[in-house]
């Protein structure tokens, strides 16, 4: 037992590069994703269907499906048209609705619309063409994933395996911790957001994570068991909410502008939808205490308890999620749905057992450098975003970095996603880091 304490005791003290280098994979491709869209990059590369979204690059959302731009590369003029762009003319009270098909005005009487919530009059729909002759599919936009919805979700669960170690690291003084990081951390996604909109109070990513923070802390004080059927009730919770109050994922004026400084007369609602309402951020949550039950794994610093947890909660997760993807809600990270949360948490943990029997078992660790720069230094390295573009952008580059297509669009992105790392690598140098 005393040595299983000792060995507990060194671990936690010392830095576990496998999680640095997996924030550090997380964060790179959330500063090449992010300059994608700052930029209005069109036309990329990989574009298909990404777990029944229409046509989509994976380096952007699958939310951005409904783009029809985007379906060029696989509906050229002549060819049998598979996706078309619908809107919901008519809702009815047993749950099924009037569809109109935009460029035929082909109309669909009583269907069904497979989506995470009801869908509304007005709101737009993809209808699916399986071939010819089938009776068409009609789903909500957004629903599938990308490899870029995979980075929020591996950010909160690298959250989650964390906090075991730092529970263990600071004793006493942990709660003190979790309060100041909670709010730290939504007062930095505030300003972080003020940077880019203009004043105001958002609720964005950061302060979903302070939030999934939080939770994943708390659940700490339940055993294993309790947290994994705590992980089960947040999902029943969050898909019955998002399915039967309508306040759950949306609130304030549909189309109405934000309320900010300058715009004074906005909807004062809106800016807490940037992201999710702050209440739908307990899918989050779930997905940062399925971490903590990883996280217990690594404090234990038995490379086959931590083997076995990663593969329980890799396959479970996984396959449970995609299971509910394909048979009760699909996948959608706008509405940061419960199938969402599962298959990502279960995707998370595959991908940190990859980076930690390379790195920790196999004792590869020289090749992950450029990737623990970012991971050593996170947060920093995410506000460096807005200031380095604000900086580059006084000095003339906007142009040479804005509206890029296909290939060259992706040499962009990789170029300021460089230019983000050696700033970044020389703040770490200099010993200058932001922590919570």
């Amino acid at each position: 037992m005393s040595e299983q304490i000792s060995l507990e005791t060194k671990l936690i003290k010392k830095r576990i590069h496998s999680i640095d280098a997996f924030r550090g994979l997380t964060i790179l491709l959330m500063i090449f994703v992010i300059q994608i869209g700052a930029g209005g990059y069109k036309h990329l590369p990989l574009t298909f269907s990404h777990f029944g979204s229409a046509p989509v690059t994976t380096f952007k959302h699958a939310a951005e499906d409904g783009d029809e731009e985007e379906w060029t590369a696989v509906q050229k003029e002549g060819q049998f048209k598979k996706f078309h762009k619908g809107i919901v003319t008519a809702v009815h009270p047993n749950g099924t609705y009037d569809v109109t098909i935009k460029d035929t005005k082909e109309s669909f009487k009583n269907v069904s619309i497979f989506h995470p919530r009801p869908s509304r009059l007005d709101d737009e729909v993809i209808v699916v063409y399986k071939n010819p002759d089938s009776a068409p599919e009609f789903r909500g936009v957004g629903n599938g994933c990308t490899i870029t919805d995979l980075v929020a979700p591996f950010f909160v669960f690298i959250v989650g395996i964390c906090i075991p170690l730092s529970r263990k690291r600071r004793g006493t003084d942990w709660w003190r911790h979790v309060l100041v990081r909670t709010f730290g951390l939504i007062i930095l996604g505030v300003l972080y957001i003020s940077l880019i909109l203009s004043f105001s109070y958002w609720w964005g990513i950061l302060q979903a994570i302070g939030v999934a923070y939080f939770m994943g802390a708390a659940a700490m004080k339940l055993p294993k068991w309790g947290r994994w059927l705590l992980v089960a009730v947040i999902a029943v919770v969050h898909s019955y909410l998002s399915w039967h109050v309508g306040w759950w994922l949306e609130i304030g004026q549909r189309g109405a502008g934000f309320l900010r400084l300058i715009q004074p007369d906005g909807d004062p609602l809106r800016p807490l939808i940037v992201h999710c309402t702050p209440w739908a951020s307990i899918s989050y949550g779930l997905m940062t205490i399925v971490g903590t039950l990883l996280g217990d794994a690594v404090v234990s610093g038995d490379k086959k308890i931590i083997f076995k947890q990663c593969l329980l909660i890799g396959v479970i997760f996984t396959l449970v999620g995609y299971l509910m993807h394909r048979f009760i809600m699909p996948i959608n990270k706008d509405l940061v749905s419960s199938s969402y949360a599962v298959f990502t948490s279960g995707v998370g943990a595959l991908t940190f057992l990859i980076f930690y029997w390379i790195m920790d078992v196999w004792g590869l660790k020289k090749w992950a450098y450029f990737l623990g720069v970012f991971g050593s230094n996170a947060l920093l390295a995410y506000f460096l975003q807005p200031v380095v573009r604000i900086f580059l952008w006084a000095l003339g580059f906007k142009d040479y970095f804005a509206n890029h297509t296909g290939w060259t669009a992706m040499l962009m992105a990789l170029a300021w996603t460089a230019i983000l790392w050696f700033v970044t690598l020389w703040f770490n140098y200099k010993k200058i880091y932001i922590k919570l």
